[in-house]
C-alpha cells in the first residue's frame, strides 16, 4: 500500500509543477526516497517511467493549448520544456501524431494522457485496454545507432526466452564490424550507421543472424502505391500477425516510414488497432548522454509502418565453428568490397569497408565547411558533425565483440595468434570513436567552431587513418583465419 500512496504523492507533485523543470530526483525527493527505488516503483505501478508520465502529460496540455489558444509553437516549446521548436514539433508529432501546425487547423486527432489517479486500481491515462509483454528489459540508446542495433536485437531475444551474449550478438549481427559511408554527401550519409547497409535486400542482414542462432521468422515488406495505399498485404493480415506474435510473448522487429530506425512493438490496445512500442529517442538540444528507449502508443500504424519481422519458432542452430567462419568470410568481403550498395534506403550507392574509410576520411579533411550556418537545419555545421559522429559511432562499436574475440581465442587454439593480433588492432581502432572529444569539438559555441577550422580536420583525418589501418590488420587476421581452413 506504501507503494499505491507515494505513487500518487508523486503524481500529485508532478502534476503541480508540470512547467517548471523538474525532474525523477526531484519527485523521489518530495516523497523522501531514492531515486532509483522510486523509479522502479513508479514503473511497476504505472508501467510508464516518470519521464514517459511527464512527457505524455505535458503534449496533452500543448495540444489542448493550440486547440483553445492562438499560442506560437516557439512559445509552447519553452513552456513545456523544449529547448527549441524544432525538438518540441517532433515530440508533438510523435505523440499526436500531427504536427503542431496541423493541430491548429483541426484538432480532431489530438491525443489525451488523464492525470493518472492511483488507488487499488489504475484510472486514467489513455484509457485503453492493453496486452503488454510482460519483463520488458531496459534497451540503451545514446545517440549511436549502431549500439543500439546490437541492444534492440539482444532485449528481443532476452523477451524471447533466447538470451545472447551481447558480444556474441555484436559478431553475429556485423555491427561490430560495420563501416558504411555514402561518398561526397553529408546530408544523405545520415543513418548510414543503422542495421542492414551492408546489403541490397532488405532484412538479408537480419534473416542471416536469425537462422544462425535457430530461428525462423516471417517477414513482411510493406509496398505501398502513390496514395501510400497498402498493396501487398491490408492492414487486417498486419493486426492479425502482431495479436498472434505478441500473444505468444513474441516482440515484433519494425520500421516506420518517418523513421528508418528499427523500434520492436511489445503489446497492443483494441484487438491490434493500436500498437505499443519501444523507440529510442534522441537528447533533447543534442548531445550523447544515455537514454532508454521509451513506450509510445501507435494509433495510425497502418499509414506509417513499412515493415516487420515476426518470430516464429525455434530451430537447431547452427555449430558454432560453421557460423564463426560464415560470419569471417561476410566481415572480410564487406571490408574488401569496392562497389557501391544500393537498396531501398539509399539510392545514392552505399561504400562499404576500407572504400568507405577512404571516403569519410576524405571528405572530413578536404570538405569546405566556411560558409555553413551554425545550426539552421540540414546543411549547417552542427548537423555535419553529426553525420561524423554517425561514422564514429560505427568505428567505436569495434570494441563490442572483443570479450567473444577473446572467448574464442581460448576455445580454439589453432585461431589463438590471429585473434589475439586481431583484438589488439580492433581495440586500438575503436578508441577513434572518442578522439574528437580530447580536441575540445563540442556540439555548439566554440567547440563547434573548432570541427570548422581545416587544421582540427585534418588531425582527425589523420588519426582517422591510424584507425583505418588497425582496422585493416584485424581484417587481414581473419583472412589468416580462413586461409587456414581453407575458405580462401
Amino acid at each position: 500500500m506504501s507503494w499505491i500512496n507515494n505513487t500518487q504523492k508523486a503524481i500529485n507533485f508532478i502534476e503541480n509543477n508540470l512547467l517548471e523543470n523538474i525532474s525523477a530526483d526531484d519527485v523521489s525527493k518530495h516523497i523522501n526516497s531514492s531515486t532509483d527505488y522510486f523509479q522502479k516503483t513508479f514503473n511497476i505501478v504505472t508501467g510508464l517511467s516518470v519521464s514517459e508520465y511527464i512527457r505524455n502529460r505535458r503534449l496533452t496540455l500543448a495540444g489542448e493549448e493550440l486547440k483553445n489558444t492562438q499560442a506560437k509553437v516557439i512559445n509552447l516549446s519553452l513552456k513545456y520544456g523544449y529547448d527549441s521548436p524544432d525538438s518540441f514539433t517532433k515530440a508533438f508529432t510523435r505523440f499526436h501524431g500531427i504536427t503542431p501546425t496541423s493541430a491548429k487547423v483541426s484538432s480532431e486527432n489530438l491525443k489525451y494522457f488523464f492525470p493518472l489517479t492511483i488507488k487499488i486500481y489504475i484510472k486514467g491515462g489513455f484509457g485503453m485496454s492493453r496486452k503488454i509483454i510482460p519483463n520488458i528489459p531496459n534497451i540503451g540508446y545514446y545517440g549511436s545507432e549502431t549500439d543500439f542495433g546490437v541492444n534492440l536485437l539482444a532485449a528481443t531475444f532476452s523477451i524471447a526466452g533466447t538470451p545472447m551474449d551481447r558480444a556474441e550478438l555484436a559478431f553475429y549481427s556485423g555491427m561490430a564490424n560495420h563501416f558504411c559511408w555514402i561518398e561526397n554527401n553529408w546530408v544523405e550519409s545520415r543513418g548510414c550507421e543503422c542495421f542492414g547497409n551492408n546489403n541490397e535486400t532488405l532484412f538479408e542482414e537480419e534473416l542471416r543472424l536469425l537462422k544462425i542462432i535457430g530461428w525462423s521468422a516471417k517477414y513482411v515488406i510493406v509496398n505501398r502505391d502513390k496514395d501510400g495505399q497498402m498493396l501487398n498485404t491490408n492492414e487486417e493480415q498486419i493486426k492479425r500477425d502482431f495479436v498472434e506474435s505478441i500473444d505468444k510473448g513474441y516482440p515484433i522487429l519494425t520500421r516506420r516510414t518517418n523513421n528508418h530506425r528499427y523500434s520492436i512493438i511489445i503489446g497492443y490496445e483494441d484487438d491490434g488497432d493500436k500498437i505499443v512500442c519501444k523507440e529510442a529517442v534522441d537528447a533533447e538540444g543534442g548531445g550523447g548522454e544515455h537514454k532508454d528507449a521509451e513506450t509510445f502508443v501507435h494509433e495510425n500504424w497502418q499509414h506509417v509502418i513499412l515493415d516487420y519481422i515476426m518470430l516464429k519458432e525455434r530451430l537447431e542452430p547452427i555449430p558454432e565453428r560453421q557460423r564463426i567462419l560464415e560470419q569471417l568470410k561476410l566481415i572480410t568481403a564487406h571490408a574488401r568490397r569496392t562497389d557501391k550498395i544500393h537498396n531501398d534506403k539509399f539510392d545514392y550507392g552505399i561504400s562499404s569497408g576500407e572504400t568507405a574509410w577512404e571516403a569519410y576520411l576524405s571528405m572530413l579533411e578536404h570538405e569546405d565547411l566556411s560558409a555553413l550556418p551554425l545550426s539552421d537545419g540540414k546543411y549547417s555545421l552542427n548537423n555535419y558533425l553529426g553525420v561524423y559522429c554517425d561514422g564514429l559511432c560505427q568505428i567505436w562499436e569495434r570494441h563490442a565483440a572483443l570479450p567473444y574475440y577473446r572467448s574464442l581465442a581460448e576455445k580454439y587454439p589453432e585461431w589463438r595468434d590471429e585473434l589475439e593480433i586481431a583484438v589488439a588492432a580492433l581495440d586500438e581502432c575503436s578508441k577513434y570513436g572518442g578522439f574528437l572529444w580530447s580536441q575540445g569539438i563540442t556540439f555548439e559555441g566554440e567547440g563547434l567552431e573548432k570541427f570548422r577550422d581545416p587544421a582540427t580536420r585534418k588531425i582527425l583525418a589523420d588519426e582517422g587513418r591510424k584507425a583505418m589501418q588497425k582496422d585493416m590488420e584485424a581484417i587481414e587476421q581473419f583472412e589468416k583465419i580462413l586461409e587456414k581452413e581453407g575458405l580462401l
